[in-house]
């Protein structure tokens, strides 16, 4: 399990006695809000510094699924506001940052549906269709579908009570997005791969390589390893509990001869995520504890890909040609359960943290938290 510490060789002192090189923004995390976060820096014509501990998107920003599902539209809160704004918004930044890039980020508005199983949950789903009338855009729908709607893609017998289907979800290419910002980026600014943050001091972060950068501010956006180095700067909001943990995910990709108009199946904590090139992403677990590294993929772990072929059949025969593990970061702030933390830190304003999005996070991603645009605090 990889962990953020202090080098036992390196005490802080030995780099105060260099000058810092300063930015306007130091950003720790080289994943997707990290650089969102750069790239909106840049466009506002700051000074900006990404630090990353591996490689870009080696962390949980880097793997395949990339479903953009909005959250359920009854009970409707702060939280889901807030992806749904993300998800409304998505589209124009992505063809921006596609056209500021050459890129193609592999988005597509596909919509999702799901089986209704169990005669309970229709009163829920009417619930939903009620919610997403009231709470989603005029043109984005949810309703119910006969069984067979769609054929084989959707297995009809776990739908003894028809589909739920809904208009607003869509999917996204991570590492192809992923990729077109880091292009973005490095013809602007500066991203360190391979150094790890040790500390963070007032707005300094001390670096693995013995370098010592100064921000007007710091965007600590670097996942569930975010977790060591922010716990101290919300101690007093947090009554000095932990702030969050990782969550272990995992996902295969397969291929698959489609013609890339079909939508998201989920069902029972199983995604089938079709994209372009006859590839579809099958995700994906959640482990609250797990064992061995935190990328390591676990062979025994596959009840999400057996459920998956249950759902859709047809792929019973598609070989898989890719798979990949990682670690999400889930906050547990006290009295705000999974809610994100898009924002200044209690204890220092000019120390941000852009953490927790867990499950939504590629559809919020794109959001302008560090400029105060937007927050879900």
């Amino acid at each position: 399990m990889f962990v953020t510490r202090l080098s036992p060789i390196s005490p802080y002192d030995q780099f105060q006695q260099k000058n810092p090189v300063t930015y306007d923004n130091v950003i720790i995390g080289a994943g997707i809000l990290g650089l969102w976060a750069a790239r909106h820096a840049l466009r506002r014509g700051e000074s900006v510094a990404v630090v990353e501990k591996r490689e870009i998107g080696g962390g949980a920003s880097g793997g395949f699924l990339g479903a953009l599902m909005p959250h359920m539209p009854d009970n409707w809160n702060k939280k889901k506001q807030l992806q749904l704004d993300g998800l409304i918004q998505l589209p124009k930044a992505i063809e921006a940052l596609q056209d500021d890039t050459g890129s193609n980020c592999g988005y597509r508005q596909c919509g999702r549906i799901m089986p209704l199983s169990h005669e309970k949950v229709l009163q829920q789903v009417s619930r939903r269709v009620d919610g997403a009338g009231k709470h989603w855009p005029d043109h984005q729908t949810m309703k119910v579908l006969d069984a067979d709607a769609y054929g084989d893609w959707l297995n009809p017998k776990l739908a003894a009570h028809g589909i739920q289907h809904d208009t607003i979800s869509a999917r996204i290419n991570p590492r192809a997005t992923l990729f077109a910002l880091a292009a973005y980026v490095k013809s602007r600014a500066e991203i360190l791969e391979g150094v790890e943050v040790l500390k963070i001091d007032g707005t300094d972060v001390v670096l693995s390589n013995r370098e010592v950068l100064s921000g007007g501010r710091v965007i600590v956006a670097n996942g569930w390893e975010a977790y060591p180095l922010l716990q101290r700067y919300f101690d007093d909001f947090n009554d000095h509990k932990p702030i969050g943990r990782g969550v272990k995910g995992q996902a295969v990709l397969v291929a698959f001869e489609h013609d890339d108009t079909m939508p998201i199946v989920y069902h029972d904590g199983s995604y089938v995520v079709p994209h372009p090139e006859n590839r579809l992403a099958i995700g994906s677990t959640s482990l609250n504890i797990w064992s061995g590294d935190a990328d390591a993929f676990d062979v025994d772990n596959l009840s999400f890909y057996e459920n998956a072929l249950k759902l859709v059949p047809a792929l019973a025969d598609a070989p898989i040609v890719d798979q990949w593990a990682a670690v999400r970061p889930r906050n547990t702030l006290e009295g705000r359960g999974t809610f994100p933390w898009f924002g200044p830190t209690p204890l220092n304003d000019r120390v941000l943290a852009l953490i927790g999005g867990f499950k939504i996070t590629f559809g919020v991603a794109h959001l302008d938290f560090a400029n105060g645009d937007f927050n879900a605090n």
